[in-house]
């Protein structure tokens, strides 16, 4: 008679999994904006923080979270970022149990992970996958991640945690960013913006008033350079009396550097801008009519 038995790995994996989605449901929460649709918050301090996705929170006020137990609890908002799709809630209790962080970046591709999600009235949901990619950014000298995963989604997961196997919250999951696919916002950068928040109820960037495109560098033009940089930006606007307006920056002009950072795309400028407040004088490499030049520009505010 065939042995049909579960191989004893197997169940020690599988209590494994169901022990740490019982130690991480504590910290997931089901955000309430009286809407159709709910979104997952995570509870990122003791002190009643919650932070989920702004296009999961509609509203501005009459805000509630339901915690583990079923119970509602009253929230307010204390700002939301457009740019990251980051909300932070401070909800009516200092008895929630915050999410674990890692004391070190070691979200590494293929690690395996949980992403937890309570959609709608549906109560908790739990799926398994691996960290299948991870796209590197930098702010203020920073690092910072998006991470891609083949764990399943479903509508409501937006804002819940994904989680290593040690428990600990590795990044935001975010439907909106994927398009349906898995992405999660990597906790460096939750981390920056919950702080910034925090601190002035929202994210100050520097401001410089074009709007680009990305266009091929010749090959000449590179070789002429001394760089290796093909792409760039064609500045296609330039708004009347922004920064860049001032500092002589015109329409047709490429923006090859952003303070020494090769920016090929638009993302790239925008992160640039992201680390660096209004106020600050940075410089900015171009090219105008195949000549190379510099000009040095004082951002404005967002």
């Amino acid at each position: 008679m065939a042995d049909t038995s579960i191989p004893s790995g197997l169940q020690a994996l599988s209590g494994e999994l169901a022990g740490l989605v019982e130690l991480v449901q504590r910290s997931v929460v089901r955000v309430e904006d009286g809407s159709r649709l709910t979104a997952t918050g995570v509870v990122w301090a003791s002190d009643g923080i919650i932070v989920t996705t702004s296009h999961g929170v509609e509203r501005d006020e009459d805000l509630a979270i339901e915690t583990n137990d079923g119970s509602l609890v009253g929230a307010v908002l204390i700002g939301r970022d457009a740019d990251t799709d980051i909300a932070v809630l401070r909800a009516d209790s200092d008895a929630l149990n915050p999410i674990g962080r890692p004391t070190r970046d070691d979200a590494r591709i293929g690690d395996l992970i949980l992403a937890l999600g309570r959609p709608g009235r549906a109560g908790l949901h739990a799926t398994l996958g691996i960290i299948s990619g991870r796209t590197e950014t930098q702010t203020a000298g920073k690092s910072e991640y998006l991470l891609h995963t083949d764990a399943d989604m479903y509508p409501g997961f937006s804002g819940g945690p994904l989680v290593n196997m040690q428990g600990n919250i590795v990044g935001l999951t975010n439907l909106l960013f994927g398009r349906g696919q898995g992405i999660a916002i990597g906790t460096p950068v939750v981390s920056n913006i919950v702080q910034a928040l925090l601190t002035n109820g929202c994210v100050q960037r520097g401001y410089l008033g074009v709007r680009t495109q990305q266009v091929a560098l010749p090959d000449e033009l590179s070789a002429k350079l001394g760089w290796t940089q093909n792409r760039a930006l064609l500045v296609a606007q330039v708004e009347p009396g922004s920064p860049a307006d001032t500092s002589g920056l015109l329409l047709g002009d490429t923006l090859l550097r952003f303070n020494g950072e090769v920016i090929h795309d638009v993302d790239m400028l925008r992160r640039q801008l992201r680390s660096h407040p209004p106020g600050a004088e940075v410089v900015v490499d171009y090219l105008r009519g195949g000549t190379h030049g510099q000009v040095a520009v004082t951002l404005g505010a967002e």
